[in-house]
């Protein structure tokens, strides 16, 4: 395994330093390279034989170059189709087998576009076994399907592709870099705005979660098997792996959250939650009132056959045994940007 080499982009990102961390821990003896904006003392410190690469998503010749010479590909940023086409021109370069490992997400099955959903609980649960040709064929409007189908489509015999589909995540990461995730800072940034917590609708709408270990964990086991030249993963069109833990429903999380925030003192004592509509709850996020309501009024639930066919288990904390950590970290660190003190 020494000799195997893997390259890894996104890796100060909240999962892709989560990953990268676990990785190193799991493969101590695989030469990783990673692509770095610049250079920093603090990774360089707590990884001295990961190699670097100087670049950003837009790079696409040091992306290509670096693809072709590691053979492995862990892409752990954002969508964005010329680093996804630079790593699939890269390793095409190769003779022999490579692997590109694609994070996307569960936003690609949520029924946000469905309004009569708003709020509500959608029977619907996707599984990435039996429901393998509704994904594949899911419409290029779908968040993520532009760049995930790109990706897909090109698995062959030598350049083969996964994807690895994490829904809302929770937990603290483990990287170096960004260590916190969306989904309950910007809430909490909201409700410290507002004064109120709130949900859409009836709240019953659910979303899938998973915290920032399982994820890692996910990726450790599906490298794995990369790593293996292919091993037990499947590839290209079946190469679509969820990784879900869990599923709440976010009046729940609402509720906990309010009472989380009285506790530690950011909210008066009788605070409830409170009801939005669908524009209240766009407004909450003026910029970007269409992730507002995919986040916080639509359902995305999932089931990970798949990976669990391959063994994977979620071992990490529960999203409520998280959350009191999530919501503390988020109220210090909005606070702290705002100059607030309790």
């Amino acid at each position: 395994m020494s000799s195997q080499k893997v390259l890894i982009t996104g890796a100060t990102g909240y999962i892709g330093g989560s990953v990268l961390g676990s990785v190193v821990q799991a493969f101590p003896d695989l030469q990783i390279t990673a692509l770095l904006r610049s250079l920093s003392e603090e990774f360089t410190t707590r990884y001295p034989r990961v190699k670097i690469v100087i670049g950003d998503f837009d790079s696409s010749d040091v992306i290509a170059k670096a693809s072709s010479e590691a053979g492995i590909v862990l892409q752990l940023g954002p969508d964005h189709r010329g680093c996804a086409e630079a790593i699939l021109s890269g390793l095409s370069k190769r003779t022999e087998p490579s692997f590109f490992l694609h994070l996307t997400g569960t936003g690609c099955i949520s029924d946000v576009a469905q309004q009569e959903w708003a709020g509500k609980k959608n029977p619907e649960v996707w599984n990435d076994i039996t429901n393998i040709d509704e994904i594949y064929n899911l419409p290029k409007e779908a968040l993520h399907r532009e760049i995930d189908r790109l990706v897909t489509d090109a698995s062959g015999d030598l350049v083969k592709t996964l994807s690895i589909v994490p829904p809302d995540i929770y937990g603290q990461g483990t990287g170096i870099g960004k260590r916190t995730t969306f989904l309950i800072p910007e809430y909490i940034k909201i409700v410290m705005e507002r004064k109120e917590a709130f949900y859409l609708g009836e709240g019953d709408n659910m979303r899938a979660v998973s915290h920032i270990e399982d994820v890692a964990s996910s990726w450790v086991l599906l490298l794995g098997e990369a790593l293996a030249g292919g091993g037990r993963a499947q590839w290209g069109k079946e190469g679509f792996y969820f990784a879900v833990a869990d599923e709440v429903r976010w009046k729940d999380a609402a509720e906990a959250i309010n009472k989380l925030c009285i506790e530690q003192g950011w909210l008066p004592a009788d605070s409830k939650t409170v009801s939005y509509t669908a524009e209240e709850v766009g407004s909450a996020m003026p910029s970007w009132p269409f992730l507002a309501k995919y986040i916080w009024g639509s359902n995305s639930r999932a089931k990970s056959a798949r990976l669990e066919s391959l063994g994977w288990k979620a071992k990490g904390p529960s999203f409520w045994d998280a959350l009191p950590a999530d919501v503390a970290h988020a109220v210090e660190n909005r606070g702290s940007s705002m100059g607030m003190t309790k």
